[in-house]
């Protein structure tokens, strides 16, 4: 306050009314009297004002961070929602819910009502500045995502949380900006569609585009010393997110962030882990270089045989398999490959033959290739055929060298798509169109068919032939089947509807008038 300006008010009253003796003396008596008394009062209501203000402000502040802390709402910035973690899930809320709470509470509690509105705004303000990926998860939210990806997707626990700790290590690099280690995890496409299905979420939450851009499903000539392996079983298929896990990423984006921030980073998880498996196939790349992993294929998949060659071809597929051996993704471009192997193997570029070396798997090899071009035929009128079906027929042609060849289904695919790469396989289960000389698959099912109806007929019973199905004649012909390869019910009731033809309904039961 400006003391002079005082003085000067005063002054200018005191000049004009110096004629009036009256109104000066009025001006002393309050001056002197009514004035102490005055400022005193008003020096009380201020000193209550700041004590009750001071009071308020910190009741507000307990109350907001009492409020915070009981309830655990947070905010998606990206989608402006609002959402309340139950200690399990993360589920979307009504802010106008929230609004309510707290609005309901301060009332209960009275002390707070003049600032209910402030307090109100104040706490969604604070709640928007809360994401649910700084939160800690409970137990139960944490071993709920490890129970939906371990073990239906991944082969242990360990490799479950090196995944989340993986993909908690990419939203924090995103979020810090940068790409602290530079690093590059190359993982099988069985999981292409879990990853992406993550990111669109993380992105709907939060905006986050392309922030799993480090995760690679193919090699593409990456530094060895940045690259780090995702293991998934090869034997395990493209993995299908569960619907009702679907509407629940957000609690793995959530694990995943806690368990990169519990370990630092996903190296950081390894350096700690004690399943030595998991540490050595994560960091394989990291651990070896190109030369010295061709030199460890060359001793353990090639072996010399002296006058033995080995076609360049089938030395890709020997490569190939070591690799799977080892669930190892192809981490080399061939021509680069093919550049070594010359270097240390003798080969004769005219006949693209190695020679004086031979390996175990060549044996399935030949014998495969000697079976498949005398034996499989194109044929646009046959279905299919059954790769389980495949293999009990090859193996009965190889005979008892069959004890010695592990031919599982996997590989006859492996090696149909690899050598056969025109050969159509659907679902990893059926060849299309193509016809084995050695079983006549078709012409089985139609005699079978005869035979059932002959049967039906000579049993000269109305009974036998008003309550037949497809269903019947395929228990007919499994119990009288002589040969070891079985069709499917599926291929049988195929192939029985196109031969009666309109004599059976949508639900396989068959008319009498194809008895007659």
């Amino acid at each position: 306050m400006d003391v002079d300006k005082l003085y000067k008010t005063i002054d200018s009253l005191l000049l004009k009314h110096k004629n009036n003796e009256y109104v000066k003396g009025r001006l002393f008596n309050y001056i002197e009297n009514l004035l102490p008394v005055i400022l005193e009062n008003d020096e009380k209501v201020q000193k209550q004002r700041d004590e009750r203000r001071k009071q308020l402000t910190s009741d507000r502040d307990e109350f907001t961070e009492r409020f915070m802390h009981k309830n655990n709402y947070f905010y998606s910035t990206h989608c402006e929602l609002f959402l309340l973690y139950d200690g399990l899930h993360f589920k979307g809320y009504s802010e106008d819910n929230i609004q309510h709470q707290i609005l309901t509470t301060i009332t209960s509690e009275q002390n707070l009502m003049p600032w209910k509105h402030k307090i109100t705004k104040n706490i969604i303000k604070r709640i928007k500045e809360r994401s649910p990926l700084n939160h800690l998860p409970e137990s139960d939210t944490i071993q709920y995502v490890l129970n939906n990806i371990y073990p239906s997707i991944f082969t242990s626990r360990n490799h479950a949380k090196y995944f989340l700790t993986v993909i908690g290590d990419c939203l924090t690099n995103y979020l810090s900006s940068k790409n602290i280690d530079n690093l590059i995890y190359i993982a099988s496409s069985n999981i292409k569609e879990l990853v992406r299905e993550i990111g669109n979420q993380s992105y709907t939450y939060f905006g986050f585009p392309n922030v799993f851009n480090s995760i690679k499903f193919k090699y593409y000539d990456h530094n060895y010393e940045s690259c780090r392996l995702l293991y998934v079983d090869n034997n395990t298929k493209s993995i299908e997110m569960p619907y009702e896990f679907s509407k629940k990423l957000l609690d793995l984006l959530c694990v995943a962030t806690h368990y990169s921030t519990r370990y630092g980073s996903a190296d950081g998880f390894l350096t700690q882990c004690n399943e030595i498996s998991l540490v050595d196939h994560a960091l394989y790349l990291h651990r070896n270089t190109l030369e010295g992993i061709v030199d460890t294929f060359i001793k353990t998949a090639i072996q010399p045989c002296a006058s033995a060659t080995m076609k360049g071809k089938n030395m890709i597929f020997v490569w190939r398999k070591f690799l799977e051996e080892k669930n190892i993704p192809n981490i080399v471009f061939y021509e680069t490959l093919k550049s070594i192997f010359r270097k240390k193997m003798e080969y004769n570029e005219d006949t693209d033959c190695y020679l004086n070396v031979t390996s175990v798997h060549l044996p399935l090899v030949s014998k495969f290739i000697q079976f498949w071009d005398a034996n499989m035929k194109e044929d646009e009128t046959e279905t299919e055929i059954e790769i389980d079906e495949l293999s009990s027929i090859f193996k009965n042609w190889l005979g008892k060298s069959s004890l010695t060849i592990n031919a599982t289904d996997s590989l006859l695919i492996e090696l149909i798509r690899y050598l056969y790469p025109e050969v159509i396989i659907d679902e990893d289960k059926y060849i299309l169109n193509m016809n084995c000389v050695l079983w006549d698959k078709r012409g089985e099912v139609i005699n079978s068919l005869e035979v059932f109806r002959m049967i039906c007929i000579e049993q000269d019973n109305e009974s036998a032939t008003s309550m037949q199905s497809l269903y019947s004649a395929y228990e007919f012909y499994s119990a009288h089947n002589i040969n070891e390869c079985v069709v499917s019910k599926r291929y049988f009731e195929k192939i029985a509807k196109e031969t009666i033809g309109t004599h059976v309904d949508e639900d396989g039961v068959i008319f009498a008038t194809w008895w007659k």
